[in-house]
């Protein structure tokens, strides 16, 4: 092995671009990145709509989990961040928006009063809620779907109106196909540790609430952090449009990496920080128990819709966001209202929404025409909010493979995946399929896979302690940020009405 090793860094979208930035901060490696589409950033994309730069991917930074806001600090934006005005989420329920019981976002509500004064379950739906105080024990052994367990402990009306339209928005699935324990570890721990559900929750008490805003951004748009990053990366080989097709193992134990055409790249080390499938069909060689783990997580679409109108098109805008259940058989999931969320929106004098379509209806979106889906969009908001008239602007962006589906035993298969490349040494995983949708864990599993790498070379550091410090919490205000990620299969330009 030569005095510099040389990694690799598969992906180039926020996980790729930190571990890149680690490995060369190091001083201890050489590095190529390689990206198979045409752009760096991946999750985190700004398009300029109507003169306004508008995140059609990560909206915004969870605040409270600090490695995003630390990496901004390090590239000199941090002084730029600035915090939401507005964060009220309400769900589309019985009617009309209600907001939902503090504290929910954080993982659990605030005890069972906000829940029960927030209106969202009728009189029916909360009195069956309350059968979980009778109902016996959960069995507490293995993982299990976050639909299956809240209908069978809190009944069909929590799950539909409460649990689903959260955590089926966040992660763009239906909460029968989503893991307990991975995204909704709060319930988890509760249904562990107490017979009741409702008593769990009685017995819980609230965190503390925390200084500073929950959820800040960048005016001008997070992919600001992207070019900064790639500002950083001046001694790396970075090479777009350069898809990896297979990883082999050399007898001197070092890796060779077939691209495109007859090109190979010979290297000591590797972070595959591609979709979960792509990085199993790139392991597929040298590591055949870890490439069928990770050619069976799924990816789910979402569709993310910009509109623009004038103030005075509605007479009711509500809070900074609402979700709406799937019952409600609409083509809207949940929408942004940018210009209640963030000054620098307000500030443009026009009333500024970020709509998505994401479950059932987004593979149907993924196909439908512009003016359709806009049109579509806008008659569901005009029942929810009143909008009157077409909107000045819109701009869709189609995410054919938004995000990872964390179906029941995703930690688990994890687990077995990350045993697995321990035999190779100086292989890495980092990506949102991992340990957390979300910017903040996508960065610290960037950190983290580096630091792997660098180990294998004997240059060990503390990002994976950190990253174990820091976990997976399943916050949902954290995993809401993660609306509309994902390789896009197509952008379209913004159109504004004349």
């Amino acid at each position: 092995m030569s005095d510099e090793p040389h990694v690799a860094v598969v992906g180039g979208g926020i996980s790729g671009l930190v571990a890149a930035d680690v490995l060369l901060r190091s001083g201890a490696a050489r590095v190529t990145l390689l990206e198979s589409e045409g752009r760096l950033g991946g999750k985190i994309r700004s398009e300029p709509i109507a003169g306004q730069a508008v995140d059609v991917g990560a909206e915004s930074l969870f605040a409270r989990a600090p490695a995003a806001v630390e990496l901004c600090r390090e590239l000199g934006l941090q002084d730029e961040l600035v915090g939401a005005r507005e964060t009220t989420t309400s769900v589309w329920a019985r009617g009309r928006l209600r907001e939902l019981p503090s504290g929910i976002l954080s993982g659990l509500p605030d005890g069972v009063g906000p829940v029960l004064r927030s209106g969202i379950l009728s009189p029916a739906g909360l009195a069956r809620g309350a059968l979980d105080l009778v109902l016996p024990a959960s069995r507490a052994d293995g993982d299990r779907a976050v639909g299956e367990f809240v209908r069978r402990r809190l009944g069909r009306a929590a799950l539909d109106r409460l649990v689903d339209p959260l955590l089926g928005t966040i992660y763009a699935a239906d909460c029968e196909q989503l893991s307990l324990r991975a995204t909704a570890p709060a319930l988890d721990a509760l249904a562990r540790e107490h017979r009741s559900l409702i008593r769990g929750l009685r017995a819980t008490k609230p965190p503390a609430p925390q200084a500073g805003p929950m959820f800040v951004t960048l005016p001008g748009g997070l992919e600001r952090i992207v070019t900064r990053l790639r500002e950083r990366l001046l001694k790396a080989d970075i090479r777009c449009d350069s898809p990896v097709r297979l990883l082999e193992r050399e007898q001197d134990g070092c890796y060779r990496l077939e691209l495109g055409g007859r090109e190979s790249l010979l290297v000591d080390g590797v972070v595959l920080a591609a979709p979960a499938d792509q990085a199993g069909r790139i392991l597929s060689a040298v590591s055949p128990v870890a490439a069928g783990e990770l050619d069976a997580i799924r990816y789910v679409p979402t569709v993310v819709v910009a509109l623009s109108y004038p103030t005075a098109a509605t007479s009711r805008p509500g809070g900074a966001s609402f979700l709406v259940p799937k019952g409600e058989r609409r083509m809207l999931g949940a929408c942004t209202s940018l210009s209640a969320k963030w000054s620098h929106f307000a500030d443009t004098g026009e009333l500024w929404l970020r709509c998505s379509v994401a479950r059932a209806s987004a593979a149907s979106a993924l196909d439908m025409d512009d003016a359709e889906l806009v049109g579509r969009l806008t008659v569901e908001l005009r029942d929810v909010m009143g909008l009157q008239g077409a909107p000045l602007s819109s701009h869709v962006t189609r995410w054919e493979r938004a995000l990872p589906l964390y179906e029941p035993g995703h930690l688990e298969r994890v687990a077995r995946v990350e045993e697995e490349l321990e035999h190779l040494g100086g292989v890495a995983l980092a990506g949102a399929a991992y340990g957390g949708i979300g910017v903040p864990h996508c960065i610290m599993r960037g950190r983290m896979a580096a630091e792997r790498v660098l180990a294998a070379f004997d240059h060990g550091g503390s990002a994976a302690e950190q990253l174990l410090t820091l976990g997976h919490d399943g916050s949902a205000a954290e995993q809401l940020l993660a609306l509309g990620h994902g390789g896009p299969r197509g952008v379209r330009d913004g159109v504004r009405a004349p």
